[in-house]
């Protein structure tokens, strides 16, 4: 039997389908437990739904590209195991690297000549399980960054602030780089939608919804550009 017969079988859409009902479960709760919190801290209604509008159209762009990019997974490794998997990490680039790393250990290439059920079983094994070290990090460590925060600033809470905007600066930077120099469609696609961001950034100072748009329309934009080079 062809691997991918069993990779799209059906009980291989309701085991993935329990993982993914838990996650739209869990988003739920925490929904619900911040909307809550919120109340309790004074927040408008009001605010709290803005900003719930806000992270739901701000998604828009990234799911996009994970959608896009969902391809690249679903020829290897079925659409139910991609599916799954891409609604607890999201990064395609990291499920392709623990696929083929799983696939030479059996002597094979991902999806190609001599990759069977095994080695299809193995894949999913080593992604899955390199993926559950981020998951005890951020159990033991997150807990401990508010104090790390503080630690940080010298009790000087109004150092918070810049530094969380330093932080999320260092972050984006760190995964933008890469493709900004590394030519072709990977560099055009960041050089624009970091252009169309800036621009959409400006003109949200007066035109306030935009600002919730912003990013899905820059990075759609990033996208489109790079069609004439592919």
């Amino acid at each position: 039997m062809n691997y991918l017969e069993i990779a799209n079988s059906p009980g291989m859409w309701v085991a993935s389908s329990i993982v993914v009902l838990v996650i739209i479960l869990q988003a739920f709760v925490f929904m619900r437990k911040a909307y809550s919190t919120g109340l309790k801290m004074g927040l408008s209604k009001e605010v709290m739904l803005k900003a719930m509008r806000a992270g739901f159209i701000s998604s828009i762009g990234p799911s996009i590209a994970v959608g896009i990019t969902l391809i690249s997974l679903i020829v290897p490794l079925g659409s139910p195991y991609a599916w799954m998997r891409l609604a607890i990490i999201g990064s395609v680039p990291y499920e392709l690297m623990a696929a083929s790393t799983g696939a030479q250990v059996m002597g094979v290439e991902l999806g190609g000549a001599g990759y069977d059920i095994y080695a299809l079983a193995i894949s999913m094994w080593t992604a899955t399980i390199a993926a559950g070290g981020w998951l005890i990090f951020c159990a033991i460590m997150i807990p401990k960054f508010e104090t790390l925060r503080l630690k940080i600033v010298r009790g000087k809470e109004e150092l918070l602030p810049i530094l969380t905007v330093s932080a999320l600066l260092a972050g984006f930077s760190y995964f933008t780089i890469p493709y900004l120099i590394a030519g072709g469609p990977s560099t055009i696609a960041t050089i624009t939608g970091g252009l169309v961001m800036t621009i959409l950034a400006l003109i949200s100072l007066k035109i306030k919804w935009l600002k919730e748009w912003a990013l899905g329309i820059a990075m759609i934009v990033g996208m489109l550009a790079t069609l004439p080079f592919i």
